[in-house]
This record gives C-alpha cells, structure tokens and sequence, in this order.
C-alpha cells in the first residue's frame, strides 16, 4: 500500500464537456416542516432535506455538535490494551517511536502522537521513510534500525495495516501498536494491539476517521486514562490531516475540522500559524477548502521532493521565528514541486492523446525515473482533463510504482483487487489509491482495468455531473442567504457545497480574468441588481458565451469584497447556453478566415480582443456565434493556433504544410449537417 493524500478539493473543471445537471427532488411539505422545525429558511431545510439530514436529532448534531459529542475512545477494538502498554512506556520512560507516513495525513498524525506523549511526560521520536527510497509504510531496513537502538514501543500511524509479515517478524523485539484507517486485508497484523475502526469486531461507531482521528482517539485516551481529563487542545493537527484525506467531512471529521478550524484562526498553534501565515492565509480566511488548497500542498511538499521530517518539525517547532523560517522552506519546496509535477502530467497527456486513449475507460500513463512524489498529482491533473480514472506510472530500477485518482462510480480500490494477481503490492480508497507493478505487465495491467470499467460503467459515467440543491430566483441571492448558508460549514469530501441554479439569465458581460486570462468574469443584469460570477479556470467558455446571451448557470454561493463593498457573488460551476441557430459553409469559411486575416497581426494577438475584433468585422453578415463556431473549426484544421504567455493566450497563424480540410473537423461537420447535410 502506498500513502497518498487528498486531491478532492482539486477543481474538477472538464471546461470542455457539457455536464449533466441533477437537480435534486423536492418535498414541499417536508422542507417547509423542517424550516419551522428548525427555525430556518426553506433553503437551508432543502440543502440539509437533500444531505439526509431531517430528524430532530440529526438537525441538532449536524448543526451544533461539538468535542463533547465525539464518542468514548475506549469504544474503539484494541485501545485499552494499547493505552495501557503506552502509559506503563511512559512511566518507566521507556523509548517510543511514532512511525509515520509522508503525507499530510501521517506528518500531522506524527506530530500530534508526538505532542501528547511529551506533554505526558513521555520520551519519543519519530521516524517517516524516506518517499523514493522506502515507500509507503513499513519496511524492514527502518525497523531493524529501529530495533538496534532499542526502540520498546513502537506506534504507526496512519500506516501498518497491511504490514502483516513485517511486524510478526518485529513483534518479538518491540511492542508494535498499530494505528491506521486503511481497509484491512484479510490477515490483520498480530501487533501488540490494533487500533482501526473498520477492522472486524470494532464497535466503534464512526468509521470513516482519518488516519489523524484516529491518532486523536489515542491521544484521547491516554489524557484520559493518565489525567483523568479530556483532551486540551491539539485538535489542530487533526484538522489538517482530516482536510487533507479523502474522507467524509461529517459525523466526528466534521466536528473535528470545526473545531480545529476555531483554534487555527485563533493562532493557538505556533508551527501551524506559521504555516498557514506562509500559505497566505488569514484568520479571516481559513477555511477547510483553502487549507486544502494552499497549506496541505505545502506540507505535502516536504514528503514529495524531500522528507516529511520538515513537516513534523514545523508543526511541532514553538519557537516563531524557526517555525515561520521552516514554513517558509516548505513553501519554497511546493514551489520545486509544482514545476516538477507540471512538467510529468504535460507528458502524461501528451502520452495519452498521441496513443489515442484519451477517450478509453481507464486511463494509464508510465514514464522512466517520473518523480514518484508527484505522480498522484499528474493523475489527477489527467482525470481534470479527460474526467477519466486515471494511473499514473513512475518505472525505476525494474520497478513501477503508481498512483490512482478515480472519479464517482468507479470504486479504484475494487478496480485494483480485480487485477491483484498482476501486482506486487496495492491499496488505498474508493477514490484514490497506490500499487506496484513489474513494468512488463503494465499492458495486461491496463487490459484488466478496461474490462472492469465496461463491467462497472456507463457512457453516462463519463459525463460529469452537478448536483443541484436547489433552483433560485434571481432575488433570492443576497448577503443574509449567504451568511445563512455558513452554517453548513465546513464543506469538503460528503459534504459539499451546495450547488443552485439560475434559470434564463441574460448575460450583460463576459470577459476573461486573470494575470494569465485563465479564468472567467460574467454579470448577470436583473431588474433589481447587478449580480456578478466568477468560473475559475473556465474561460474557454468566452468562445461560446457572449453578450447578451441567455444561459442556465450552476454555481455555489460567497461573499466578494472590493473596495470596500460587500456583495453576493455567484462562483460558477457549470453555463448551459440556450441553442443557437448556427451556419457553416464553405464560402462562410473562406469569408471569415480573410475577416481573420485582417485582425491578427502577424506576431498575435489576445484570444479575446481577435474574437471580439472578427464579431465587430462580420457583424453584419453572420451572427456572433457563428463566428465564433468559424473560429473553432479553424482551430481544429491547424488553420489558427493558440500559444500560452504570461499574460494569456494568444491566437495566431501557423506555417501550414499541405491541404487543409473541412471536413477534418467535428464542429464543422456538424453545423454543416445541421443545415442540410452535404
């Protein structure tokens, strides 16, 4: 099994597809009894109505639950004996050793188990393997070092379910506790103790704690059977770790993250503030999603393209100017990283496109010595693009390491089960997953995954989907909505955002934004207001969203300030554009590439300005989305061209070699039909 962390809040854009809308269904009667049950809007009753959430009770835990209401650590299979053995460790000052993982979920584990068993009076230290050299997990070369220098105790987190044969090997010289959130296999470890929610026997009622909450149990116990006290603080670092893991944000994670949230924008923890102060982060705006988006990479980092150890140390540094010093190195590391990681998903979907699977069931990309540190990222990169499974392949010293992104409905864990027999070692989630692999079955290894897609999927899977929660009126979306809405917090995995619908908006701007011109601005005018929306990295939807249109727009819900002034603001997750009547020709092609002709200069010119110039040029003779569509067709046929700049793109006139023909492309081939076939 290999460790891997969250890439659920990575925006799932697929700009180029259309998306299927599911609105939710409604029960007029029942949200209007659980508005005046609850004393809310019928809004927020429609959005808990959709998340299951009706009862009494369940309104009151959803809403109001808070640390008293997680459940008796000691519920969970194995504690007791664990915390027994680790207080007497800690009594005779014995030698204790957390061993963890290099993602956010281990580092952040590591410092809390860390932390407690100081403040206990206890002696530990940690050790995190090494990403390339060690992999995930346990391994036999770290524990005998660990064993020769006479580690007693030694406790995993977030790792060692899987690691059978290594701790009945090491068992008979330490006393090893393992404490993870995997699925077990078949054959749970015979350790001095386990402690895993979803191991067979566990009565524990919450299963989907992170490897972090798991921790956090631990450290809830030992408090409590040392102190006689529930747990003070640390509550923190498993809400980072809790972010960054693909699990359910409700139920206990949901009450973690809440309060760990509370005590960040506090700055209560010395390592973590300087974190999320070099992550650019305020007390004003920490929220789960923005960790996840800036601080988590940054601890992720130092296990990717260094080692996680910088990641514990910062977490556990009290002093402010060596923590703000070590936060800063990592942001540095994510910046290395980056560049690393764009440069191998750029060759993973070159390698895609150029084999012509982008549109097959699974998608599998490989590469000699590709840094394994990132490969998780590439995957996702792949499934953001082709909105695809995905398995991205690093191939050194005869061995291929992977790492796996899925989309809904395709279960990675079960898709690497059916294919067990081809690899050395798997594991992971629905969701996101890690193998390794003899390079020479990678093939047989893709044939198998194809074959379970076509069992498990539908054309329809391959579309992406948003949920609505529920259709609004234009004057329904206001600041005391939004406020309302808060309530819901904290979003992420199982407990999203909600999503809305505006029907028949008519578009009075739209317009790329940006210092790369990557995003998207539009206006929306109302009789009563000016509404304004903004489609992060989707300004591609410029090419057929014009001024004046009348579209179907599906969007989340936040306030915008700027200068000064408060105002609701739309953040788009999907435009459906009412159908237009479009005609293509040849003689209207040749019209519009000379129209074209005259507004490209020959060093380019911005995207936008060359589309608006041709719409002004043309005006007269076609409809605006019928240059636009030109425009598209000749992009398809090598005609016209896009280079990226700083600044943004640009469009331009390549060198052509040969003919070029129509017909080569889709869009034209299909307005052509359109009018009366050929």
């Amino acid at each position: 099994m290999y460790g891997f962390e969250s890439d659920y809040f990575l925006r799932m854009r697929c700009d180029s597809m259309e998306k299927r809308w599911h609105i939710q269904e409604t029960d007029d009667a029942s949200i209007l009894d659980l508005a005046d049950r609850a004393g809310i809007s019928s809004v927020l009753a429609q959005i808990l109505y959709n998340r299951g959430i009706r009862t009494n009770e369940e309104i009151r835990r959803y809403l109001y639950d808070d640390m008293d209401d997680l459940d008796d650590p000691f519920l969970m299979k194995g504690m007791k004996k664990a915390v027994e053995r680790i207080c007497r460790a800690i009594e005779e000052q014995e030698k204790i050793v957390i061993y963890g993982d290099y993602d956010v979920d281990g580092i952040t584990s590591t410092a809390l188990v860390y932390s407690v068993l100081r403040d206990l009076g206890g002696c530990p230290s940690f050790y995190i393997p090494e990403r390339q050299s060690e992999g995930y997990g346990l391994n036999a070369d770290a524990l005998q070092v660990l064993q020769d220098d006479g580690t007693h105790v030694l406790i995993t987190v977030d790792c060692g379910i899987s690691s059978h044969d290594l701790i009945e090997q090491f068992n008979q010289f330490m006393d090893i506790i393992v404490t993870d959130h995997h699925m077990p296999p078949q054959l749970i470890p015979d350790a001095y103790a386990v402690i895993n929610p979803k191991q067979e026997g566990c009565p524990y009622p919450f299963k989907d704690l992170a490897g972090a909450g798991v921790a956090f149990k631990l450290c809830q116990a030992l408090w409590q059977k040392r102190n006689g006290k529930t747990l003070p603080g640390y509550v923190e670092l498993c809400a980072l770790g809790t972010i960054a893991d693909l699990v359910p944000l409700r139920g206990e994670n949901r009450i973690l993250v809440k309060e760990g949230l509370k005590r960040m924008k506090k700055g209560l923890n010395t390592g973590v503030q300087a974190l999320l102060t070099s992550s650019g982060l305020t007390p004003d705006t920490i929220t789960a999603g923005r960790i996840a988006f800036t601080a988590a990479p940054r601890l992720n980092a130092a296990g990717r393209i260094s080692h996680a150890t910088r990641g514990v140390e910062v977490l556990l540094e009290s002093d402010a100017g060596k923590a703000t010093s070590l936060a800063d190195e990592l942001s540095e590391l994510n910046k290395e990283r980056q560049d690393i990681e764009h440069t191998i998903a750029e060759q993973a979907v070159n390698q895609i496109e150029e084999k012509g699977q982008s549109q097959d069931g699974v998608l599998v990309a490989y590469g000699n010595d590709w840094h394994s540190g990132v490969i998780g990222i590439a995957a996702s990169r792949l499934v953001e693009k082709f909105y695809r499974p995905a398995l991205v392949i690093s191939i050194h010293d005869g061995i291929g390491k992977g790492s796996c992104r899925s989309i809904p409905g395709f279960n990675m864990y079960e898709a690497l089960k059916s294919a067990d027999d081809l690899l050395i070692q798997y594991g992971g989630h629905t969701m996101a997953a890690g193998f390794s692999i003899v390079p020479d079955k990678i093939e047989s290894f893709r044939q198998r995954l194809l074959a379970y897609a076509a069992d498990h999927m539908t054309e329809e899977s391959y579309i992406p989907e948003v949920v609505i929660d529920k259709e609004l009126q234009a004057d329904d979306i206001s600041l005391q909505l939004i406020q309302e809405l808060s309530a819901l917090e904290p979003y992420g995995m199982g407990n999203s955002r909600p999503v809305f619908a505006l029907r028949d908006a008519v578009i009075s701007e739209c317009r790329p934004i940006g210092r790369n011109k990557h995003h998207l601005r539009l206006s929306i005018e109302t009789e009563r207001q000016r509404l304004g929306a903004v489609g992060w990295s989707m300004a591609s939807c410029c090419a057929n969203v014009l001024e004046g249109d009348t579209v179907d727009l599906a969007f989340t819900l936040e306030p915008n300030e700027y200068n000064g002034i408060v105002s609701p603001q739309m953040v788009l997750q999907d435009i459906h554009r009412q159908p237009q009547t479009i005609q293509l020709d040849r003689n209207v092609m040749v019209d519009i590439y000379m129209a074209l002709k005259h507004c490209i200069p020959e060093g380019g010119l911005p995207v936008w300005q060359v589309q608006q110039r041709l719409i002004d040029a043309v005006h007269s003779r076609y409809e605006a989305h019928t240059a636009c569509a030109a425009m598209s067709v000749l992009r398809e046929i090598g005609v016209l061209d896009v280079r990226e700049l700083p600044d943004g793109p640009i469009y331009y006139f390549p060198a052509l070699t040969g003919k070029m023909h129509l017909e080569a492309s889709a869009t034209y081939g299909k307005y052509f039909r359109s009018e009366g076939g050929r």
